[in-house]
């Protein structure tokens, strides 16, 4: 499974109603709140064996599952 792949799965335990493959604004859409957002982070630690820092946590990294997987390979190289 790649990693968008894995992605788009996480975002499916996040928010099961949404189909959020597609969407190119899911934080700036308001697709997922504040706590989803939590959720989703954590879950991607965890899944990923990362640590998404403070600095990763803008709109970009979150508003597709492209940013989202580029985000999660540019933290598993550090």
């Amino acid at each position: 499974m790649s990693i968008r792949e894995e992605v788009l799965a996480v975002l499916k335990e996040v928010k099961p109603t949404k189909d959020l493959a597609s969407r190119n604004d899911i934080i700036e859409g308001g697709y997922i709140d504040s706590f989803e957002l939590m959720l989703l982070i954590t879950t991607l630690n965890e899944r990923f064996g990362i640590e998404i820092t403070i600095d990763d946590m803008v709109p970009e990294n979150f508003n597709s599952a492209d940013s989202i997987a580029a985000m999660v390979e540019r933290r598993k190289k550090n």
